[in-house]
């Protein structure tokens, strides 16, 4: 997703590429605010006003996904402070913790049938849809930091990701610290028809056309799997390069899962 960014005397503002009313396929005001922080320069910042105008529960709380998707971090005592347009898709980080102007953005075409399809899907997803391959919210929580932050663990002078608590010789490998490179290249992918998506993808992927996934390598050499965004108008292809977003990835349990998304770098 392009993000747009204004600065004015009120303060930083940001929202999609498709405008005030629309943050994207897996974009919501959270989304918006981790690139818009990821953006600006490191501080402390107070979020009090922010998480009440979510959409929906993330499933671990806002101040860790902020904390380990950016520099920031996140203190009620600070005087930088993080808000949410209760009925629009912009957000914006301020030096007073009132707002009530936000600035008017230009808004790329896209077609509002689907948009309201997937507003419809997502509510149904993170409310009733069973999960094909589901996962504990206590495992969720263990991996989000390095998920997020794209961290790996470091074992015998090589990098390990995804984490895991074990090495081949059964020692357990200290936590992930190193951050790995911002781009990867593609090995291989697919697309997941529409039928053929997990159950958890169920509602979004007929209107998507499918869900396309990722196998990635890193500079400094290990490898993961990614599920693919924004590539409705590209088709990835081998050896191309890719960037990271944090983006929602399903509903489970009435709460949002967010992780890393891969984005083309080629377009």
């Amino acid at each position: 997703m392009t993000y747009q960014f204004i600065n004015n005397d009120h303060g930083r503002f940001a929202c999609s590429q498709y405008g005030p009313e629309w943050a994207g396929p897996d974009g919501d005001r959270l989304t918006l605010a981790i690139g818009l922080l990821q953006d600006t320069p490191s501080g402390q910042i107070n979020i009090d006003f922010f998480v009440q105008h979510l959409e929906f529960e993330p499933s671990i709380e806002v101040k860790s996904i902020i904390e380990a998707a950016t520099t920031w971090t996140v203190n009620e005592d600070a005087t930088t402070f993080l808000h949410a347009h209760q009925n629009k898709y912009i957000v914006a980080l301020t030096t007073s913790n009132t707002l009530s102007k936000y600035p008017a953005f230009q808004a790329k075409a896209y077609d509002a049938e689907v948009q309201e399809k997937l507003s419809v899907a997502w509510n149904k997803e993170v409310f009733g849809v069973s999960q094909g391959a589901y996962v504990s919210q206590a495992q969720h929580i263990v991996a989000s930091g390095s998920r997020l932050g794209m961290k790996a663990q470091v074992d015998e002078n090589r990098l390990i990701w995804p984490p895991r608590q074990l090495n081949s010789t059964a020692q357990r490998i200290a936590n992930a610290q190193e951050r790995l490179s911002e781009t990867a290249t593609i090995l291989t992918w697919t697309r997941l028809s529409s039928a053929g998506a997990p159950s958890e993808f169920s509602e979004r992927a007929p209107i998507l056309g499918g869900v396309s996934t990722v196998l990635v390598s890193f500079d400094k050499g290990p490898q993961g799997v990614f599920m693919l965004a924004d590539d409705d108008e590209n088709t990835p292809k081998i050896e191309d390069t890719v960037r990271f977003e944090i983006r929602r990835l399903y509903g489970q349990d009435g709460m949002i899962h967010y992780g890393t998304k891969a984005i083309l770098n080629n377009f």
